[in-house]
């Protein structure tokens, strides 16, 4: 995995989209998905300072809202990207017994 605090490219794309462009409902367009990547990012953060130890008591107090919201609004992303972690891990463990036993099955014919 990446550094988690160096903005992922896709940020860095988006916003050089924003501020680069002179149209004002292109710039419009380009900010909504300057959002959506800066949303993604806030909760890649968030999720690396929980596996660091911070909680969601000193989350909330650096995003300037409560431990509360703070947990609503990033725990369905750090959730997501959890399950999909989990997933990729269980094809790529499939993978690996399913690799084993093909060998297996192998050495046992000769």
């Amino acid at each position: 995995m990446s550094d988690p605090a160096r903005p992922p490219a896709e940020l860095v794309a988006a916003w050089t989209t924003v501020v680069g462009e002179v149209e004002p409902l292109t710039a419009l367009g380009a900010a909504r998905d300057l959002k959506e990547q800066l949303t993604l990012w806030e909760a890649q953060l968030a999720r690396s300072a929980l596996a660091a130890g911070a909680t969601w008591d000193t989350i909330g107090g650096a995003l300037g809202i409560s431990r509360q919201a703070a947990w609503e609004r990033l725990r369905p992303r750090i959730a997501a990207a959890i399950d999909a972690d989990r997933a990729r891990v269980r094809t790529q463990r499939a993978a690996v017994q399913e690799k084993r036993r093909s060998g297996w099955t192998k050495n046992a014919k000769t």
